[in-house]
C-alpha cells in the first residue's frame, strides 16, 4: 500500500475521529432521506414509488458538501500544513516515485471524507432501487461526481503546494468550487458552455427527469425539449462522457504540475510542449461547444437575456442579434485566449536565475547546447505557436459569427486575419520577451503604467464631457487589454460607431500596434543577445556554438 496513503488512514479513520464523523453523516443523511420520503407520501400525495425517488437528489447534494467542500479544504490545507511542518522536505527525500506521492496525498487526505460519502451511499442506492431510478443514468452521474472530486481536490493540492499560506490555498479552492456552481453556469447560459462541464450540472440536466416524480419529469422532458441545445460539434454522445473528457484533461494537467514539483522543487509547473497542447485543445475544445450554437442562437448572450425579462418563449421568434454583440463577442473571445496565452506563458518562461541553473548544469553535464522542451530554455518559439492557435481559433469563431445566418449577406473581410495576428503576436511575444529578459519589478512596474493605468485614465476621459471620447479611445489604445476590441472594431463590418469613433478607433489600432510590434521585436532582440551572454559567460568561449533564439536548457 502507499505509505502516504497509509499514514493517512491511521491519523483520518481513527475510531474516535472517525466514528463522530459517520454519525453526523448517517444522522444528517438518515434525516433527509425519511424527511423527503414522508413529505413525498403524506404531504404532496405521490406514489411509493415517485416518493422514493425524492430523496435521490438531496442526498448528492449532501454528498457533494462533504466531498466537493470538505474534502477539497482538507487537501488544501493539509498539504500547506505538511510544507509548514517541514514534512515535504522529507518526503523529497524518500525513495518513492514522485506519481506515488501525489496519489498518495490526493487520495489520502479526503480519505475520511470519502468514508463519509460512502456511509451514505446505502439511501441511495435505496432510493435507486425502490425508485426505479435507471442504473445506467445513476451510472453516468456518480462517474461525473468521481471525477469533479478528484479533478477539485486537485486543484486543492495544486494550491496547497503554491500557495504558501495556508489560509489562502483553502480560500482558492473554495473560491473555484463556488464559482463553478454559482457564477459558471449563469456565464453557460449565455453563451459559454465549456465550463459548466467541469461541474456536474449538464449530467444531471439531462437525466433529471429520471430522479423526480413521473408526473413532472414527464413535463420537464417536454420543457428541455424546447430548450434543446447541440452538443460538442454535433457529435450525439452523452454529456457524461463529454464531462469526463474535459475534466480528465485538467485532471491528469494537475497530475503533471504536481509530479514535475515533486521531482524538482524548482520546476516549472507546466513543461513547454504541455502548454502548448493544452492550450490547442483548449482551443478545440471551446469551438466544439460554441460553433454549434452560432446558427441556433443560443451563442448569443441577448437571446438568454430576452427569455429571462421577458419572460416569454414566444419573444424567440422576433429575437435577432444586433450586429454589436458580434462585435463584443468576438472580443470578448479574444480577450479570454489572450490572458490565458499569457498565463501559460508565465508558466513556462524561465527568470534570469532559471536560465543560469540551466546553463550551469549545461556546463556540469559536459554538453554544448540545450533542450528545446528544458525549463531553463527560451520559451519564444512554444508562445509562437500558441499565439499561432489563439489566433486560428479567434478567427474561425468571429467567421462562423459574421457570417452565420443572422447577418445575411456580410463576409469575414481578410485583413481581420492580419489585426487578429498583429494584436496576438505583439501582446504575446512582447510579454514573454518581457518577462523572461527582464527582472519581476520591472515587470510589474510596466504592467502597471502600460497595462492598466491607460484604461483608466481613458475611461475617466472619456466620461469627462462630451466630444472626448476619441482622445479616449487613443489613450485605451495602449493597453493589450484593449488591442482585442480594437482589432474587431477596426476591421469587421458589424462595427457601427459615431463618425468621430469610427475614425479614432482604426487609427489607434494601427498606431499602437505598429508601435507594440516594434517594442516586442526590439525586447525579443535583446533578449537573444541576453541569453547569448549568459551562455558565454557560463560556459565559456565555446558557449557561442549557434545557440538559437528556440533553444532550452535542460
Amino acid at each position: 500500500m502507499n505509505p502516504i496513503f497509509r499514514r493517512y488512514c491511521r491519523s483520518r479513520l481513527r475510531p474516535t475521529g472517525l466514528g463522530v464523523s459517520l454519525l453526523i453523516t448517517l444522522i444528517l443523511a438518515g434525516f433527509i432521506f425519511f424527511l423527503s420520503r414522508t413529505i413525498g407520501i403524506h404531504q404532496i400525495g405521490l406514489e411509493v414509488l415517485d416518493a422514493e425517488r425524492i430523496a435521490f437528489i438531496p442526498l448528492l447534494i449532501l454528498q457533494g458538501i462533504i466531498l466537493f467542500l470538505l474534502g477539497t479544504g482538507q487537501v488544501a490545507g493539509g498539504m500547506t500544513a505538511e510544507s509548514d511542518e517541514g514534512v515535504i522536505e522529507y518526503q523529497r527525500l524518500s525513495p518513492m516515485r514522485p506519481l506515488s506521492k501525489v496519489i498518495g496525498y490526493l487520495f489520502g487526505l479526503p480519505v475520511r471524507e470519502y468514508a463519509m460519502v460512502f456511509a451514505t451511499l446505502p439511501f441511495t442506492a435505496w432510493a435507486v432501487w425502490r425508485g426505479e431510478i435507471p442504473v445506467g443514468a445513476v451510472f453516468q452521474l456518480y462517474a461525473v461526481f468521481f471525477t469533479s472530486a478528484i479533478l477539485y481536490h486537485l486543484t486543492g493540492l495544486v494550491a496547497g503546494t503554491v500557495v504558501k499560506n495556508k489560509r489562502w490555498a483553502f480560500l482558492i479552492s473554495m473560491g473555484v468550487i463556488f464559482l463553478l456552481y454559482t457564477v459558471i453556469p449563469q456565464i453557460a447560459a449565455f453563451g459559454m458552455p465549456y465550463f459548466k462541464y467541469l461541474t456536474l450540472w449538464p449530467t444531471i440536466e439531462e437525466h433529471l427527469p429520471k430522479f423526480i416524480a413521473r408526473d413532472t419529469g414527464a413535463a420537464l422532458d417536454v420543457a428541455k425539449s424546447f430548450l434543446d441545445q447541440p452538443r460538442f460539434f454535433n457529435l450525439s454522445f452523452p454529456e457524461a462522457v463529454f464531462s469526463i473528457i474535459s475534466q480528465s484533461v485538467l485532471i491528469i494537467t494537475f497530475i503533471m504540475m504536481l509530479w514535475r514539483r515533486w521531482r524538482r522543487a524548482e520546476s516549472h509547473l507546466l513543461g513547454k510542449a504541455w502548454a502548448l497542447g493544452l492550450y490547442a485543445w483548449i482551443q478545440v475544445l471551446i469551438l466544439g461547444n460554441v460553433l454549434p450554437l452560432i446558427d441556433a442562437g443560443f451563442a448569443f448572450p441577448s437571446r438568454e437575456m430576452s427569455r429571462r425579462f421577458r419572460g416569454s418563449f414566444s419573444n424567440w421568434e422576433s429575437w435577432e442579434p444586433e450586429a454589436s454583440e458580434a462585435l463584443a463577442m468576438s472580443a470578448i473571445y479574444g480577450l479570454f485566449s489572450l490572458l490565458l496565452l499569457w498565463t501559460l506563458t508565465l508558466m513556462v518562461t524561465p527568470s534570469k536565475d532559471g536560465q543560469l541553473r540551466g546553463w550551469r548544469r549545461v556546463r556540469k553535464l559536459g554538453e554544448k547546447r540545450l533542450s528545446a522542451t528544458s525549463d531553463a530554455a527560451t520559451a519564444f518559439p512554444w508562445v509562437a505557436g500558441m499565439a499561432t492557435a489563439g489566433v486560428a481559433g479567434w478567427f474561425l469563431f468571429t467567421r462562423a459569427v459574421i457570417e452565420s445566418r443572422w447577418y445575411p449577406g456580410m463576409e469575414m473581410p481578410g485583413i481581420a486575419l492580419g489585426s487578429f495576428t498583429l494584436a496576438f503576436f505583439a501582446a504575446g511575444l512582447g510579454f514573454h520577451a518581457l518577462i523572461e529578459g527582464q527582472k519581476g519589478r520591472t515587470v510589474g512596474l510596466t504592467a502597471i503604467f502600460l497595462g492598466i493605468v491607460p484604461l483608466l485614465v481613458g475611461a475617466i476621459i472619456a466620461v469627462s464631457g462630451d466630444g472626448l471620447a476619441a482622445p479616449a479611445a487613443w489613450l485605451i489604445g495602449i493597453t493589450p487589454l484593449s488591442s482585442t476590441f480594437y482589432a474587431a472594431s477596426a476591421t469587421l463590418p458589424v462595427a457601427d460607431f459615431p463618425i468621430d469613433m469610427a475614425r479614432a478607433l482604426p487609427r489607434a489600432f494601427w498606431f499602437w500596434q505598429g508601435i507594440g510590434a516594434l517594442v516586442a521585436i526590439t525586447l525579443v532582440v535583446k533578449l537573444r543577445q541576453s541569453r547569448k551572454a549568459i551562455a558565454k559567460s557560463t560556459l565559456g568561449g565555446s558557449a557561442l556554438v549557434e545557440v538559437p533564439e528556440e533553444e532550452t536548457s535542460r
